[in-house]
């Protein structure tokens, strides 16, 4: 196993999330080798395996990192709101959410495909690590006084499962793609978000 300094491991890991993000948004995570990762990062691909145990691993923690750089820049759409009521507070953040996937091209392009690929090939514990992450922003929004009717982890995973549903729909050009996602996302939240504030 290569041993590293603590500066290169920083930078070969900066390195691989860029390729991997590169190369992830051109060609989707099934269609890209370790190979072609690691000739693109500069390293072994034994060295590879010292940062990441697959290209799984390194899709999720790229992926990780994007959400929590697009949940950053949701605090300030939630300072500007935060005087709706929760339910639509929700279906706003919600709705911003989607359109700023625009500059995570990435996080756009994943799919049911890619999500079914990923729940096949991750161990469940990251799978659920990634819930708990989306759990916490989820706890968050109580600060801005939304109360969920569910768990918190139920919520987290109905929330997914309809950003995986909007996702699919960006495939439909029909015209009434807007108008099919506002009802599902309206349906949804009517069901785990009560309308009462603080």
């Amino acid at each position: 196993m290569p041993r590293f300094s603590d500066t290169e491991k920083k930078m070969i890991r900066q390195k691989l999330m860029q390729e991997g993000e590169r190369l992830f948004t051109s060609f989707g995570i099934k269609k890209v080798s370790i190979d072609e990762i690691v000739r693109a990062a500069g390293i072994a691909k034994g060295s590879f395996y010292s940062f990441y145990p697959s290209k799984e691993h390194l899709y999720m923690d790229i992926a990780g990192n994007l959400q929590t750089k697009m949940w950053r820049e949701m605090d300030e759409f939630l300072d500007e709101n935060r005087s709706l009521p929760p339910r639509e507070l929700c279906r706003q953040c919600f709705l911003w959410m989607f359109q700023a996937l625009k500059r995570y091209p990435m996080l756009k392009q994943a799919d049911g495909e890619t999500a079914e690929h990923l729940y096949r090939k991750l161990p469940r514990e990251v799978i659920e690590a990634h819930t708990k992450d989306d759990s916490c922003e989820l706890i968050r929004l109580q600060e801005y006084g939304v109360h969920f009717t569910c768990g918190i982890e139920t919520a987290a995973k109905t929330l997914q499962t309809l950003a995986v549903s909007f996702l699919n729909l960006q495939q439909d050009d029909s015209s009434d793609q807007q108008a099919v996602m506002r009802i599902i996302l309206d349906g949804v939240l009517k069901e785990i978000i009560s309308d009462e504030s603080d």
